[in-house]
């Protein structure tokens, strides 16, 4: 299966150190979802999906979670610097009058980090970051693969340490957590989350 031969391949460039490698494995893996996000306001379905990484886990996995105290760990706000030439980002425009009038206006000029709009959050060791607010403009950003922004660290770390996984079966990912066993209904973050995991275990963090 597709979800296999990626984590093998992970796996092997993982155990050489290889971040660079690495880094583009990891977009190339991140591409269905970044073209499922950017499309979002031209399909109802596709507005449903979870805006943040460790939001894609299943409710029953997070509950349990949270019941042996384990979550995830937040740096400080704006701790770092995400460049959209080079790094990962994902977006969600969902209003297309909204995504016109951006593209209208930032494909004729460079694009700027705006303050009081622009927020994104980046996912550490699995090196992808999510903008969760100025969506229309950030991903206009991304698009022309320009400009750079402060964005506040997710850790997964501790997640995995404490034993979550995604594993599948028949083709279908499912998040494990003790005895929580649970399918989940976007394989694209369900991939993502089993790369994090390949990461954290070999103490490779990009």
């Amino acid at each position: 299966m597709r979800q296999e031969r990626v984590l093998t391949l992970a796996e092997e460039l993982a155990k050489k150190g290889d971040v660079a490698a690495l880094r583009l494995l990891v977009r190339a893996a991140a591409l269905p979802l970044m073209a499922e996000g950017m499309l979002g306001w031209a399909d109802e379905k596709e507005r449903d999906l979870p805006r943040l990484l460790h939001l894609a886990i299943p409710r029953q996995v997070l509950e349990a979670m949270r019941l042996h105290k384990v979550w995830v760990q937040e740096g400080p706000p704006k701790g770092l610097t995400l460049d959209l030439a080079t790094d990962t980002v994902v977006s969600f425009p969902w209003n297309g009058e909204r995504l016109r009038k951006s593209l209208e206006r930032i494909s004729k000029v460079p694009w700027r980090y705006d303050s009081g709009n622009h927020e994104a959050y980046h996912y550490r060791p699995v090196g992808v970051a999510f903008f969760v607010n100025g969506l229309h403009s950030g991903a206009v950003g991304i698009l022309k693969r320009e400009g750079q922004l402060p964005a506040t660290e997710i850790d997964l770390g501790p997640l995995y340490a404490a034993g979550f996984r995604v594993d599948w079966w028949g083709g279908v990912p499912y998040a494990v957590f003790g005895d929580k066993e649970v399918p989940m209904d976007h394989p694209g973050y369900a991939l993502l989350l089993a790369l994090g995991e390949v990461f954290h275990r070999h103490g490779v963090s990009l």
